[in-house]
């Protein structure tokens, strides 16, 4: 007992030194990674300068050097494929050469345009923009239908359903076994909770007049997302249209989801001058039927100037338009007409970044691999106003192949991203970072109505968060998402979609009557994640901190689709059969390209070799905040879920990197950039997304 009360004392006083050792080394990490983070961001901050320092001086020689101008501008008229940088007018080097104002005052005052004042002589140079288009309209909480129906005013219809235009109809989903399902797993109580509040108080926009419902189905959160009945949508074939002989509505079902649009109709024109200084109206010219040039009839049409957001920055602006490069080629309009039967502007979509015909190409894996590490957001404040097609072949094909690698119906995959809003009148960048947007999307080659040459139809899958702008999560048009001009990003922000078409994703798999689609499958996972975002979980409120973003919820349904169709094949034994037994199968190379491709995304998505939790239930996501409590444990936990998928947290980032692994599995890219078209606002300029 003795030795025991003489022991005793020893050990406690060794327990004391080896905790105090601990809260010292604790101590310790903690400051070394402190002190590590702060100089991670002095050296970052410091290289964002000085690469600030080297394009200006790159800019400064190329003002000095007219004549290297002059032999691009050579180049370009001798018929070679080549880019030019525009150049800049040295009293303001926001204003691009192409936007600079005559020198003198001797010009002559071109001969005015004969117009056509007749609205309905030109009727048929627009189009409808879809055959079921119309605007959503939220019923209220008393004419609620089951099955979480709305109401839907069309403005167009197919020939044999002309009787349904310009009446509200029951917009419903059908009864399907597998859409059914997705229509109740999406839907949701919805109740406000104190973030969002706060979030509404800050600006951003929530679906008000869901607050309190329940069981909000996917197609009220569409139609409920804004204060107004404001969203206009286009319906997805089959659409199953039902006229009732007595006084009730006529009912439309459908199986998917509505895909955002803008306007009634559609034209191609070239815009060549305002009538009036300070109208916005505008005289343009229609593409001949014939000649397939911009000599066709001439009409006054009228481009608003949009009024500013709350940051001061217009979405889009109507001033110098018609002095853009990218007129020559033509611009799609969207709109509809007002009450003096003037065309009014709502989208812009330049006829260039749609057509197949690229303006570089870049043969070898090598050389594409090079083109988006080091070229791809090269000098984009010089390139304000322009757009750019560049064509990256991870083959060795020889250079003087012109076979175009695009067929009329090819599918491909569209990966989106874009950078920030620089110049005095800019948004702010903490820390000079720009983190920019990451979608997916899907683009189709289609016959154009006007032209009949082949080009893009894009739809972008959008996780978007909530926001000032009433931008809504869901699938949208390029023109509505893009080209609106109150809330598109064409005229205000650097942007970068690249297009893949690799068949193992794209094309359907056949096992003997088994059929798989990697797409179809995708295009459901991302349908989920767009409608939670809506809803926010039952919250209202789908927000983007440092630690969650759209980037890492769009990879989620990457992850979940990869991890889906494995596991259908692995646990089929007949298609398991047919592998065995077609070894050598085109299909069988595909289906091998497809694992080897999501491996390799695998390793991208989750860097660590961990699979986040969130990931693997599908549970939670990442932009989606429950009515958790604030503390610092949960800061930590957030981060650590974070780390867990760093390279999914820039949207640069992780678009560069799927990019180089579909390159590396054989498949070509599209890269469509471009740099605040249209008008030229003086006031900003476009800033690249930062990348690690």
């Amino acid at each position: 007992m003795a030795a025991y009360s003489l022991i005793w004392p020893k050990i406690i006083l060794l327990s004391g030194q080896s905790l105090e050792q601990f809260l010292l080394t604790l101590g310790m990490t903690a400051l070394a990674v402190i002190f590590g983070l702060t100089a991670f961001i002095f050296v970052r901050v410091f290289v964002n300068w000085l690469q600030d320092k080297l394009e200006e001086k790159r800019h400064f020689l190329k003002l000095k050097s007219p004549l290297k101008n002059r032999d691009s501008t050579a180049n370009i008229a001798a018929g070679k494929n080549v880019f030019l940088e525009p150049q800049f007018v040295e009293e303001d080097s926001n204003y691009p050469a192409f936007f600079e104002e005559p020198e003198s005052d001797t010009l002559e005052e071109p001969e005015p345009e004969i117009v056509c004042e007749d609205a309905a002589a030109v009727a048929h140079l627009y189009n409808p923009i879809a055959l079921w288009q119309g605007r959503l309209i939220l019923p209220s909480n008393e004419q609620r239908q089951i099955y979480g129906s709305v109401f839907f005013e069309v403005i167009n219809a197919p020939k044999k359903h002309q009787n349904f235009i310009g009446k509200i109809a029951f917009l419903k989903w059908s009864t399907d076994r597998q859409v059914q399902f997705f229509v109740h797993a999406v839907s949701q109580d919805i109740s406000f909770t104190k973030q969002t509040q706060k979030s509404q108080k800050s600006g951003n926009i929530h679906p008000d007049r869901l607050n309190g419902w329940r069981n909000v189905g996917p197609l009220e959160t569409l139609a409920g997302s804004r204060r107004e009945d404001s969203v206009t949508v286009m319906l997805r074939r089959p659409v199953i249209a039902i006229n009732h002989s007595n006084s009730d509505p006529q009912e439309l079902i459908i199986d998917r989801e509505p895909v955002q649009i803008i306007g009634r109709f559609c034209a191609l024109v070239s815009i060549l001058q305002r009538p009036e200084p300070d109208s916005d109206k505008f005289i343009v010219r229609h593409l001949g039927q014939t000649s397939q040039q911009f000599d066709g009839a001439a009409e006054i049409i009228r481009i608003p100037q949009v009024q500013p957001d709350k940051n001061g920055i217009a979405r889009s602006t109507n001033h110098q338009i018609e002095q853009s490069p990218l007129n020559s080629e033509g611009w799609y309009i969207y709109g509809e007409r007002d009450e003096d039967n003037i065309f009014v502007v709502q989208a812009i979509e330049p006829r260039k970044i749609a057509q197949l015909i690229p303006d570089e190409t870049h043969f070898g894996l090598q050389k594409s691999l090079a083109y988006l590490k080091d070229q791809n957001w090269l000098n984009t404040r010089a390139q304000k106003g322009q757009a750019k097609r560049v064509l990256l072949m991870p083959n060795d094909a020889t250079e003087n192949d012109s076979i175009s690698p695009w067929q009329e119906g090819d599918i491909g995959i569209v990966i989106h991203c874009f950078g920030g809003i620089g110049g005095k009148g800019g948004e702010p960048a903490p820390l000079r970072i720009v983190t920019g947007h990451f979608a997916f999307g899907v683009a189709k080659v289609v016959r154009d109505r006007f032209t009949r040459e082949l080009r893009f139809d894009i739809e972008y899958k959008q996780v978007y968060a909530h926001n000032p702008d009433g931008i809504v999560a869901g699938s949208s048009k390029w023109q509505s998402y893009m080209g609106d001009l109150q809330r598109g990003w064409l005229g205000d922000r650097p942007v970068c979609d690249i297009i893949c078409k690799l068949d193992c994703v794209c094309c359907d798999y056949d096992f003997d009557g088994i059929t798989l689609s990697p797409l179809t499958e995708l295009n459901q996972q991302l349908d989920i994640m767009m409608a939670r975002y809506r809803s926010g979980d039952g919250t209202g409120a789908s927000l983007v901190t440092p630690a969650t973003s759209c980037v890492q919820d769009s990879c989620q349904a990457i992850y979940a689709t990869i991890k889906k169709i494995t596991a259908e094949i692995e646990s089929n034994p007949q298609i398991q059969d047919w592998l065995k037994t077609h070894p050598t199968a085109a299909q069988t190379e595909r289906f091998n390209q497809l694992i080897a491709l999501g491996e390799s995304l695998e390793k991208v998505l989750i860097p660590l070799g961990v699979v986040r939790p969130d990931w693997r239930k599908n549970a939670r996501l990442a932009g989606i905040d429950s009515e958790l409590k604030k503390s610092f444990f949960a800061g930590i936990v957030n981060s650590f879920k974070a780390a867990m998928s760093y390279r999914t947290m820039l949207p640069r980032r992780t678009q560069d990197a799927i990019a180089k692994i579909l390159l590396k599995q054989g498949a070509f890219l599209w890269v469509i950039r471009t740099n605040q078209v249209g008008g030229c606002d003086p006031d900003i300029e476009p800033i690249a997304p930062t990348g690690l």
